[in-house]
């Protein structure tokens, strides 16, 4: 009977075998850092043990794109911007002069709040 469990991209001969989902190639580097770090005392056992303690601190890669202050600024710009398109053209056809001065403001507004940025 052959073993077909290097197949699975979530197996342990898979994991081995440095395919799947990243975790082998976590273990290496941090395999090789303390190795480096303490080649006269090195001891795999005690390693792997703390291996366990630093994997469980460490955020998940997904939850560390999504906490990034980038994603925010990023979702707040789409946000604005779909919310604009609904609410400018409705206004728009309702008041036109209060929304082309609204527009005004609000650009004027933008422009001087990038150049005092830009003057720190």
């Amino acid at each position: 009977m052959e073993d077909f469990d290097y197949l699975a991209h979530d197996s342990n001969a898979a994991w081995l075998d440095g395919r799947g989902d990243g975790r082998f190639e976590r273990y290496e580097r941090f395999y090789h850092s303390e190795r480096a770090l303490h080649a006269d005392q090195f001891n795999l056992e005690k390693l792997n043990e703390e291996y366990v303690e630093w994997s469980s601190r460490q955020s998940p890669r997904l939850l560390g794109l999504i906490s990034a202050s980038w994603v925010g600024r990023v979702a707040v710009t789409l946000f604005s911007v779909y919310m604009a398109s609904k609410l400018v053209p409705s206004l728009a056809g309702t008041m036109p002069y209060a929304t082309g001065a609204m527009l005004v403001v609000v650009f004027l507004g933008l422009r001087v709040f990038h150049w005092r940025h830009k003057r720190r």
